[in-house]
């Protein structure tokens, strides 16, 4: 204990107020340098704007480290590889959506000839080879065979039929 105490008697003569003022200073100076080494790596990460990595850089650099609450304001939001990850992301939801409609919310409809199971964007039975879409003659707008009139022009589809039999 006593070997404790003169310890600190040592250490408190030791301490001078230049001492402490050099301390803080170097203390000062470390905190600088690693925040100027943080903002080279985070604005790096966040953007690939020269002109923004510079004007950081300067902030940080010459406008001693209680600026950094400004390089905090001015920094993108997100980094690169958040911006991909979130761009991948909304192309998946995309792709999903649009498998989704294209493939799982088709309408199915029935060959007339075989009664085999079809999509509706399909020209001829992949089972029978029964042609059951046509061109209207007039607007020349894929149709149905069954339709009797064409939705776009309004032409009667059954004399379109008669016309091809004679």
């Amino acid at each position: 204990m006593q070997n404790y105490d003169e310890f600190l008697k040592n250490f408190y003569n030791i301490i001078t107020f230049d001492l402490f003022i050099k301390l803080l200073v170097i203390y000062f100076f470390i905190i600088w340098i690693s925040i100027i080494v943080w903002v080279l790596k985070d604005i790096t990460n966040r953007t690939n704007s020269l002109l923004l990595q510079l004007l950081s850089l300067f902030i940080v650099v010459f406008l001693t480290p209680f600026w950094v609450f400004l390089y905090l304001l001015i920094r993108p939001g997100r980094t690169n590889l958040e911006k991909m990850y979130r761009e991948i992301d909304d192309n998946l939801d995309l792709l999903s959506t649009i498998m989704k409609d294209k493939y799982w919310n088709c309408e199915v409809t029935i060959c007339p000839k075989c009664n085999y199971k079809l999509s509706s964007d399909f020209k001829y039975c992949p089972e029978c080879s029964t042609k059951l879409k046509t061109n209207c003659k007039s607007c020349k707008k894929e149709i149905s065979l069954n339709w009797k009139t064409c939705p776009y022009c309004s032409k009667k589809v059954k004399e379109e039929k008669d016309e091809e039999k004679k």
